[in-house]
């Protein structure tokens, strides 16, 4: 049976971790084991069960029961799987890759100015949206200092704009 750990040091300490989401992916066979102290309305105490829940940063999708190449993953970046195979894609690469290599491309400029929006618009409006300023498309990075009265504000803009972005436009 895996029960995962997150260990702190070599000694195998326990670490002390924060909140994390998993995905339960339903129950797995294992061989039978004796539950102990427990009282629930699904197992009694001293009753032999065969089975035990499945959560891992891993989803294990329909076809499998195990991680596979196609699963989802909730990493930034891949850890070896404890059951089945890593998959392909991360949270990073599915994400945040095209935005962080926009940010650390050469040719990308963090452009700061002055607009009025008015309220209606700014309410819409969201962080990474695709705006015109002229005569070009940027990326929205922020809106600050907005004031509600008369729509004055700053802004934070990046561009080139990312690859396909205006496909969905």
């Amino acid at each position: 049976m895996f029960i995962p750990t997150f260990i702190a040091n070599q000694e195998f300490e326990p670490a002390q971790v924060k909140p994390r989401m998993f995905f339960y992916n339903g129950k797995l066979e294992t061989t039978p084991y004796n539950v102990q102290g427990q009282r629930s309305p699904t197992v009694g105490t001293g009753d032999t069960i065969n089975y035990y829940p499945y959560f891992d940063h891993y989803s294990t999708g329909s076809v499998s029961q195990l991680p596979n190449s196609g699963s989802d993953s909730l990493l930034y970046f891949n850890e070896g799987s404890s059951l089945g195979s890593i998959p392909n894609e991360s949270i990073y690469s599915e994400y945040w890759s095209k935005y962080v290599g926009l940010l650390y491309d050469p040719k990308t400029r963090l452009i700061e100015g002055s607009a009025i929006i008015p309220f209606a618009d700014y309410v819409d409006m969201e962080l990474n949206d695709i705006v015109f300023f002229r005569g070009n498309h940027y990326h929205l990075r922020a809106i600050n200092q907005y004031n509600l009265k008369t729509g004055e504000c700053q802004l934070q803009l990046l561009g080139p704009i990312i690859d396909d972005s205006l496909d969905n436009q």
